[in-house]
């Protein structure tokens, strides 16, 4: 075995006489460890809110979103003719394409919905057949057919539906069979177009995509009734795109994006994009703040060598007087550092591997409602398993290796001193 290791090695083994230095070693080994588990597992938390995030917006149907421009002819307070739009090659392209699973042309605006004493400002979607049998698969309450129905006599008329989020039936208060009243802030009525277009509606059912956002503030209705409610034929607002693979959203954009000038197409990572950087940004911040506990904890390696350098002033002259060299007494101070700072970043890594499959084994942490989930979420990313401990073992060597230097520049003289 190599004497410098072996020295480093007897080092870490505490003596009557340094009982102190034993504790401070325990101490930044502990520091470095705690540092580093705390950090991977935060990560790895916040990485599982991204992950579940993802999910529930992919799981919306919402892949790509096609919006008109103000320079598309026939443009009007965010309406287009359909047929035009249709007629375009590249969105004909588009909808006939193997990797796409609907093509909606949808009509929405922006209205306000009253029931009772309470208000709320939502967007209401008109949406075709096929894409309102999607949403019927992710009803959570649906009204009977019955209730749909006004018989006056023998005559029967069907109220106008419409599908709300779990979300925003939970803060109105409202069931399947209530009536709701739509107020258009941006329709206008009367003589001298000064009075919003005002329809009452009954709530259908009561849709869950688990994205408690979008539940909160878009409600559905046949495209029939939201062509009543505006007056207005023959016009789209925006086109939904559902793709079979939502990975391919990005590329499918690039391929179609450059055809269409007229119109503005967004696959669902760029409509959340601020959503998605202020995460990324927070996963950051936690990553520095935590980082410190590891530097601290270097610092505290850097006590305990300079502390050591001053206890073993005269074996190190014995050592040099003996044919030692500065880099073998460098080495020897150097390669204690690293068994302290590499045990704390071992120790840690494991802990943080315990701590990560307990969480998603056992569930053990209950989350308030206004989580997707009620528990917290884990990704095992190697990144973070590889990353963090090396960069903490970095920054523990950067630490041993000043005091090391220290110990290195004193002479034998220096030493003898002691004697």
């Amino acid at each position: 075995m190599n004497w410098v290791l072996f020295v480093a090695r007897r080092y870490l083994k505490a003596k009557r006489n340094t009982r102190f230095l034993s504790l401070s070693t325990a101490l930044s080994m502990g520091g470095i460890g705690l540092g580093v588990a705390a950090i991977i597992v935060v990560l790895s938390v916040m990485s599982g809110f991204e992950r579940q995030l993802k999910e529930k917006l992919v799981s919306s149907d919402l892949h790509v979103l096609i919006t008109p421009q103000s320079s598309f002819p026939g443009f009007d307070m965010g309406l287009v003719p359909k047929n035009q739009v249709a007629s375009l090659p590249a969105i004909a392209s588009m909808s006939s394409s193997k990797e796409v699973e609907l093509m909606s042309y949808n009509l929405s605006t922006e209205v306000v919905v009253r029931a009772g004493n309470k208000v709320s400002g939502i967007q209401v979607k008109g949406i075709e057949t096929d894409r309102l049998l999607r949403l019927k698969k992710s009803l959570v309450e649906e009204a009977l057919p019955q209730m749909l129905v006004d018989r006056d006599g023998a005559e029967a008329t069907r109220y106008p539906g419409i599908f709300i989020g779990k979300e925003l039936a939970y803060e109105m208060g409202l069931i399947p069979g209530d009536f709701v009243t739509l107020i258009s802030p941006s329709q206008m009525d009367g003589p001298f177009n000064n009075i919003p277009r005002i329809k009452r509606f009954i709530v259908e059912g009561i849709y869950h995509l688990g994205v408690p956002d979008q539940e909160s503030h878009v409600a559905f209705t046949p495209i029939a009734n939201m062509e009543s409610f505006t007056r207005k034929k023959g016009v789209m607002s925006e086109i939904e795109v559902t793709l079979k693979n939502s990975d391919a959203s990005e590329a499918f954009v690039k391929r179609y994006q450059h055809n269409l000038p007229d119109l503005r197409v967004r696959d669902w990572n760029e409509l959340n994009q601020n959503l998605f950087a202020s995460m990324k940004l927070e996963r950051l911040a936690m990553f520095l703040i935590l980082l410190f506990t590891v530097i601290i904890s270097s610092l505290n390696i850097v006590s305990t060598l300079t502390l050591l350098v001053q206890e073993k002033i005269k074996e190190i002259s014995i050592f040099k007087t003996m044919g030692a060299t500065t880099a073998n007494i460098r080495g020897v101070f150097i390669w204690k550092g690293l068994m302290i700072g590499g045990a704390g970043v071992v120790f840690g890594t494991l802990s943080a591997l315990m701590i990560c499959v307990a969480l998603k084994k056992f569930q053990f942490v209950a989350l308030p409602d206004v989580y997707y989930d009620r528990t917290l979420p884990v990704t095992f990313d190697l990144a973070y398993f590889l990353g963090v401990p090396l960069i903490s073992f970095v920054i523990v060597c950067i630490a041993s290796y000043f005091p090391a230097r220290g110990a290195s520049r004193l002479t034998p003289l220096e030493g003898m001193r002691e004697f």
